[in-house]
């Protein structure tokens, strides 16, 4: 049986934790002896989870990765009209690009 292994490879969080932090608050609840008016008020608070944390990166990057997508079909679009119009073509143009390889096989 397949299933789901998490968001881009990171694992789902485990949902064991909640249930104990439940636990003990109900068990300190009834275990108090000072009454919930005379005690100090509850502080509430966030806790992000390691695992939470890495799925934000994720879809970040994910979300940054589709942007660029965009940017770079405009460009090969650009280049694309460039070929067809025979810039590449001019003895400047060739000289630089073989220049440029030169640095790659040299």
């Amino acid at each position: 049986m397949v299933g789901i292994q998490g968001l881009g490879g990171v694992p789902e969080p485990k949902s064991g934790r909640p249930a104990t932090v439940r636990e003990e608050r109900e068990t300190r609840s009834t275990e108090g002896a000072v009454s919930s008016s005379a005690s100090a008020p509850a502080q509430d608070g966030v806790l992000i989870s390691s695992e939470a944390k890495a799925a934000l990166e994720v879809a970040r990057i994910i979300k940054s990765a589709e942007s660029q997508q965009s940017q770079r079909t405009e460009k090969v679009e650009a280049a694309r009209e460039r070929l067809a119009r025979g810039d590449y073509k001019r003895p400047e143009v060739v000289a630089k690009v073989a220049e440029r390889l030169m640095k790659y096989l040299g």
